[in-house]
């Protein structure tokens, strides 16, 4: 039937075109001289044309009958297609190990003389794109990632993932954020998305935007109980330092205490969290606000960095604390950290012979230049100049042995 409708579609066109290209060939006949060796062949243009096409119909046909022939007896032309195949195979292959080794240049070649030929291009144009913003081309890496979008538009969030990973690595943080917020609405939980934010805001410091993503990471299951944990702390803990940074009147005294009360209750058991609280009130002089969280906290939970804290802080209640510390040092005997923080409540007490017996005691068990520094300068107090300069040598000397 086919065969039918092609050759009425002929007989059709001889028809209608038929007189119009007589009166063509009448007009002008043209003329065509071929010359091979010392033999000539001269003919006039349309014989010329009428030859090319009889010879053009003929080779098709004897190419049709051979391959007719040859399937007969079981042969396979899908062979040259599979070489071919083969041959994009082995180049994709080879861009791929250039582009792990990142010999950049050969990967993109590589894989962008196929990219063409693939039933699936994303990779080949992802990992091309790559190797051009490792190259520095910041224009044909964008140009091929708009081709990896064009061609896979089903695969958009992997666009946006390569993107947004090369705009961080250029340190364009606000634009590898506004991918991520485009990767974010298509794939909401997904985990790498996820993580990329977390490092865009710690980039950017933008720590309330970090804590708020804390829930979704959390619900993202890709970090141990430990990560995770320790991720919380140096996120709050970043929030209070930069919060403290903005701190110039009561009323930032207030939001600090504010945004200490909104952080989760287990979280403000951490010692680590609860060292920068304390470190951050001693810089306000919040001594009388801080005293009795440190002594609620440590009856609980004993810190050497909590217990410095303490020792720093300078309650309006001295003797109290003096006999708080005590306490503790019957239920801690031996405990460095205590010994230099009752020796710093001591003197703040005026009691300059119990404070030179804890800084002495701290001393033996701990050696720090900070607690050299102080006992010299209660010496040089007290008058014994001699044994004020020793201790200072041995505090100077205990510094340049660290350092």
């Amino acid at each position: 039937m086919r065969g039918l409708f092609g050759l009425g579609g002929i007989t059709l066109v001889l028809i209608v075109a038929g007189p119009l290209l007589l009166e063509i060939i009448k007009k002008d006949s043209g003329y065509i001289l071929i010359s091979i060796g010392n033999k000539t062949i001269e003919s006039s243009f349309w014989v010329g044309v009428l030859l090319v096409l009889f010879i053009a119909i003929v080779a098709y046909y004897i190419v049709k009958l051979i391959k007719i022939i040859l399937r007969s007896f079981g042969v396979s032309f899908s062979f040259f297609a599979n070489a071919k195949s083969r041959q994009y195979s082995r180049r994709t292959q080879r861009g791929l190990i250039h582009y792990i080794e990142g010999n950049w240049r050969a990967a993109k070649n590589d894989l962008l003389s196929v990219a063409k030929h693939s039933d699936q291009p994303l990779v080949h144009y992802l990992a091309a794109a790559h190797s051009a913003h490792e190259l520095g081309d910041a224009e044909e890496s964008q140009r091929l990632l708009a081709l990896a979008e064009e061609k896979a538009p089903a695969n958009e969030l992997a666009v946006l993932l390569s993107q947004a990973k090369m705009q961080l690595a250029d340190h364009k943080y606000e634009k590898s954020l506004a991918s991520l917020q485009r990767a974010l609405s298509v794939a909401p939980s997904h985990p790498v998305v996820l993580d990329l934010l977390r490092e865009n805001y710690i980039r950017l410091q933008d720590w309330p935007a970090l804590i708020e993503l804390l829930p979704l990471l959390k619900s993202s299951k890709q970090y141990s109980r430990e990560a995770f944990s320790s991720l919380q702390i140096k996120s709050y803990q970043s929030y209070l330092g930069a919060l403290s940074q903005q701190v110039g009147d009561a009323d930032g005294e207030e939001k600090i205490w504010a945004a200490w009360e909104s952080i989760p209750k287990p979280l403000r058991q951490s010692p680590e969290l609860l060292s920068t609280f304390a470190t951050i009130l001693l810089k306000l002089a919040q001594y009388d606000r801080l005293e009795p969280l440190l002594r609620r906290v440590l009856k609980k939970q004993w810190s050497a960095e909590l217990l410095e804290a303490y020792g720093l802080t300078r309650y309006s209640a001295p003797s109290e604390q003096l006999l708080v510390a005590e306490q503790w040092s019957r239920e801690h005997p031996g405990d460095a950290a205590l010994l230099l923080a009752l020796a710093r409540i001591s003197m703040r007490n005026e009691l300059w012979g119990k404070a030179r017996n804890y800084y002495e005691s701290s001393l033996q068990l701990r050696p720090q230049p900070t607690a050299y520094a102080e006992l010299a300068a209660l010496m040089a107090q007290l008058g014994d100049h001699r044994r004020s300069t020793e201790l200072y040598q041995k505090g100077l000397l205990l510094t340049t042995q660290k350092h």
